[in-house]
């Protein structure tokens, strides 16, 4: 019986009051409404291009860092002034200066051995002098002096000088002028002392001096020695003892001591 009622009233309907369009949508069953699209997250991928971004823009700059550290550490500043392309001058290497040798006081000619003023008085006799040797001995001295001053004559840079008369063999003097050592010097003197020499004071050493009587149809000889200053200067004469002729060879060469 209510049932029968409930049916009957059904059947009536109560005009739906007005509702507004928003009501309605509310109003509609779930059941009959489309179903809504879900929502998309549009935050996320923005956050993620910026990430990307600005992992973008710092590895630009430590690149950047990076190479300019790579270029200051292989490259020379540039000196103000300067444009990046100059190069300063490089300075060649100072080469090391040959050392120039001693000056020899060998003279080059004979005629180099004389003042003029004695070469003159020599020269008025009618006397030659030679031009000058200095290669293997021309006239080596005799056996009267020790053999020790030959051969170091020999050894030694020298310059080996005559005087000669064109129509007399017989008369002349003889001259070397070598350089020697204080040793060969030293050598030269003892072996001179041990001859027979007799030592001179004198031109600033010690001169040795020999003279030897002549015989049938030869005249005196003999001989004058004396080492000074890096010089041996060794004369023997035939026959012609000339006055001064070894003090101006020796005040000529080295100068008067």
């Amino acid at each position: 019986m209510t049932d029968d009622f409930d049916k009957l009233l059904g059947g009536f309907d109560e005009p739906e009051a007005e509702r507004s369009p928003a009501a309605k949508e509310k109003a509609q069953p779930l059941a009959s409404a489309p179903p809504q699209e879900k929502k998309r997250n549009t935050v996320l991928p923005w956050v993620v291009v910026g990430v990307v971004a600005l992992l973008a823009i710092g590895g630009g700059v430590t690149f950047a860092v990076m190479n300019l550290g790579g270029s200051d550490a292989t490259a020379p500043a540039a000196s103000e002034g300067s444009t990046p392309s100059e190069r300063p001058a490089e300075t060649p290497s100072a080469e090391p200066e040959t050392p120039e040798p001693a000056a020899s006081a060998l003279p080059a000619t004979c005629r180099d051995i004389f003042s003029p003023a004695y070469y003159e008085e020599l020269a008025a006799t009618g006397a030659v002098l030679s031009e000058g040797n200095t290669g293997p001995r021309e006239q080596p001295f005799d056996a009267e002096v020790p053999g020790v001053v030959e051969s170091t004559i020999a050894a030694a840079p020298h310059l080996e000088c005559t005087w000669s008369f064109a129509d007399n063999f017989s008369v002349g003097i003889q001259t070397v002028v070598a350089e020697v050592t204080d040793e060969q010097a030293i050598q030269v003197t003892e072996a001179l002392e041990g001859a027979g020499f007799a030592g001179v004071n004198e031109l600033g050493s010690v001169r040795y001096i020999k003279e030897v009587a002549g015989t049938e149809g030869f005249g005196p000889h003999g001989y004058s020695i004396i080492a000074r200053d890096g010089l041996l200067v060794a004369t023997k004469w035939v026959d012609w003892p000339a006055t001064g002729y070894t003090a101006d060879i020796v005040n000529t060469l080295l100068g008067p001591a």
